[in-house]
């Protein structure tokens, strides 16, 4: 059923906690899948660290999700539903990004020929 959602999906936003480390291990399973079911590395996604309004509880460090996204090739920021902390940012990002890859896709298509 998941990867018939990832196989529809045309942007992802994923998402962490940065009070549990086990959720930033588990992130890199969930973005192997959406890879493998897209057949393309080059897909919209956005790595994001919720909870950032838990300072005191962090586990993992803005640097290695930030690591991540460079790694990925792909948007980083942290956010706090609870206190709605950069949640209209997440939004307008993975939009830019789709924006950005339907661009890049569509130029791609288009090629070009050189007569000499």
């Amino acid at each position: 059923m998941r990867d018939l959602y990832i196989k529809n999906g045309q942007g992802f936003v994923v998402v962490y906690s940065i009070t549990s480390q086990q959720t930033f291990h588990d992130i890199k399973t969930m973005r192997d899948q959406i890879v493998r079911v897209k057949g393309t590395d080059q897909v919209p996604i956005l790595l994001v660290g919720n909870k950032c309004d838990l300072v005191h509880q962090r586990q993992v460090r803005s640097e290695d999700g930030l690591a991540l996204a460079e790694y990925w090739s792909c948007p980083f920021t942290e956010c706090s539903a609870k206190n709605a902390h950069n949640v209209n940012t997440v939004f307008a990002e993975i939009v830019r990004e789709m924006n950005y890859v339907q661009n890049t896709r569509a130029r791609q298509r288009q090629g070009c020929c050189t007569i000499a």
